[in-house]
Formats: C-alpha cells, structure tokens, sequence
C-alpha cells in the first residue's frame, strides 16, 4: 500500500511540473512575442469559430487542395480543418514553443493531411512557389492587412475576427458568440472572407 502511495505522489509531482513548465514556456513566450517582437499574441480560435471555417469551406470550397494557416498557434483550426474538411492544411507558426507543440500534437493526433512548418508565415509565402486555394488568418488589425500583398498566391483569405481596411470581403458572417479584446479594442467575433 505506501508503494501505491509513494508512486501516486510522484505521478502528481511529474503532472505538476510538466504543467508547470508548459505555462513557464507559454508566459516567456507570450513575453518575447509581444513585447519583444512586437507581434500579436496567440489568439486561439474557439469551437464555434472552428465550426463555421469547417462550414464555409465544405459548401462554398469544396474543390479546395491547398489550405495554409497563417499564424497557427497550436494547430487547433489547422487540424480540425484537415479532419473534417479532408484537405491537406499546412500550419504556419513563426513562435517556437507554439510550433513545437503544434508538431507534437499532430503526432498524437495522427493527422496525417495536417502538417505545422515552425517559420515566418510572410516569408515563406514570399519564398513558396505554392499557390493556396484557402488561407485562413487570425493574426489581429496590424498584420491582417498585410496579406492582401499576396493575392497572387492565396485565392480565398479566410480571416477571422480582423478586415482588411479598404477591401470589400465577398462574405461576412457575424456570430452571436462574443468577442476578442485586442489591443485595448473589442472586436466582435465574424468571418470574413476575400477572393482575390
């Protein structure tokens, strides 16, 4: 019995610092992107975000092979993407600690059609010769407007939350599910979709 003891409390030691460690890799990062790089910091895509990207893409793309994720995070959308919608997805994550678990979780996940390149999203696509039917976006009002310098090679921009100023979207789909705080503004959750 003090054996099954003895190891539960190790096992509960061993969690803890993993836990621990991953918040410590989360916070210096978050550090180093935001207040180093001056980058936007992770926003995680939610459930209902997720679903409505899957949605617009199975009815409105469904002949899509090609899908980038620019700003990726942890692949969370990336993934679903490649599971439900049945494409080939490419994750872009330009954050170590971000793209390292992104891999990892495509290991344990085995999403074979989704795979994460730890990179500068706008110099890869300055650098690809790949041309994306679907890149989806939620990299916040600074960098948004950044991709519309690459509609010769993204035809379909899927960006949520952020527009770009001076260009009509094609759609926009406003959701009842709250909102982000960025930069001390609020945006309202929608999807916004371009074709270039």
């Amino acid at each position: 019995m003090p054996y099954i003891a003895l190891f539960l409390v190790y096992f509960l030691l061993i969690i803890l610092v993993i836990t621990n460690a991953f918040l410590a890799f989360k916070f210096f990062e978050y550090i180093y992107c935001a207040h180093i790089r001056h980058q936007p910091p992770l926003l995680s895509s939610n459930k209902i975000l997720r679903q409505y990207v899957v949605e617009q893409i199975l009815t409105e793309y469904p002949d899509a092979m090609n899908i980038c994720e620019i700003g990726s995070g942890f692949g969370g959308l990336a993934r679903t993407i490649a599971r439900k919608c049945h494409k080939n997805v490419i994750a872009l994550e330009n954050m170590p600690f971000s793209a390292f678990a992104s891999k990892v979780a495509d290991i344990f996940t085995h999403c074979k059609n989704n795979r994460t390149i730890w990179c500068d999203a706008f110099k890869f696509l300055d650098n690809t010769n790949i041309k994306f039917d679907i890149a989806i976006a939620y990299l916040g009002p600074k960098l948004t407007p950044k991709l519309y310098q690459y509609k010769d090679k993204i035809k379909v921009l899927i960006s949520l939350d952020f527009e770009i100023p001076d260009i009509k979207p094609k759609r926009i789909i406003d959701l009842d599910c709250g909102s982000v705080i960025y930069g001390g503004k609020k945006y309202p959750h929608k999807i916004l979709i371009y074709e270039f």
